[in-house]
């Protein structure tokens, strides 16, 4: 079974990380973090509506969250799907991520596992950590996707080498149903990932 444990991020630590991500931020938005963290969520989602509608996607992802997790809010996924989607389309990779679990679980949409694994390869490409347990995870169960242990191995190692001690143990699973050969291989693979990975992000910095 696909691990859906650690999905939603903590709506404080979310407004913390988009904070400090987000190179240029709009005045709706940065207004509407500091009326969240007051337990202002009326005007923090008013901020935050004004700031998605100018196409923010942080501010669409956030607007996800809030609706996803019932912040202040009533919970509705036919909302949260519409702004992950929003965020997603714009490469955000955690709107990606949890775009991808509601299409897993039919939340707010038909339920529909090859758009979901789709989804969750998207965010695994766009360095999303566990985007990158989930995908390995289901390259190894076939869900969504060919069964391929080969490439599960590869994003479980992707997962592991930044940070998610979950696709270690996952990964351990794999051991025995592959040859000394094909790790090596899908180390390599892993190995090249990360180095485009690296250099990604150095051409985005400059």
């Amino acid at each position: 079974m696909v691990l859906n444990s650690r999905r939603l991020l903590h709506p404080v630590l979310v407004a913390l990380l988009l904070s400090l991500l987000s190179p240029s931020v709009p005045a709706d938005y940065e207004a509407g973090l500091k009326a969240y963290n007051r337990n202002n969520f009326q005007r923090a989602r008013s901020e935050f509506f004004q700031s998605a509608l100018q196409g923010h996607p942080d501010a669409q992802f956030y607007l996800g969250e809030i609706h996803e997790g019932g912040v202040g809010v009533d919970i509705n996924y036919a909302n949260a799907f519409k702004w992950y989607r929003s965020a997603a389309q714009q490469e955000h990779a955690h709107a990606q991520r949890r775009l991808a679990y509601l299409y897993s679980q039919g939340l707010g949409t038909d339920k529909d596992e090859s758009k979901a694994f789709n989804w969750y390869l998207r965010s695994a490409n766009n360095g999303d950590v566990l985007g990158q347990l989930e995908v390995g995870l289901r390259y190894r169960q076939g869900q969504g996707t060919r069964k391929n242990l080969l490439k599960a191995y590869k994003w479980l190692t992707v997962s592991a080498s930044y940070g998610d001690p979950d696709a270690l143990i996952e990964r351990a699973r794999l051991d025995s149903d592959l040859s000394a050969k094909d790790k090596k291989k899908a180390l390599a693979l892993a190995r090249g990932w990360e180095r485009r990975w690296e250099n990604r992000n150095k051409a985005e910095a400059h």
